[in-house]
């Protein structure tokens, strides 16, 4: 919706211009303003995601510590020989 807005002001300041060839530049800059902006936001996307993963592993093994402690513990202090 907001890009939306965008399209339509630079439309009008493209539209605005009286020269043709400034035009065509302005519009040419634009579009590859937008595939810059574009590709930083998939890059950014794939970073989060890894980020998301790294940290779920993160807790996956903490999990597991967490089991391993609580098991160790329940051998050695309910099922040890007196």
């Amino acid at each position: 919706m907001m890009m939306r807005g965008k399209d339509e002001s630079m439309r009008e300041r493209l539209s605005s211009s009286s020269d043709p060839t400034i035009t065509i530049e302005k519009e040419g800059e634009t579009r590859r303003e937008v595939e810059e902006l574009r590709r930083n936001l998939a890059m950014e996307k794939k970073r989060m995601n890894r980020i998301k993963l790294c940290s779920s592993m993160e807790l996956l093994l903490l999990l597991v510590v967490l089991v391993l402690l609580l098991s160790t513990f329940v051998l050695v202090f309910f099922l040890s020989s007196p």
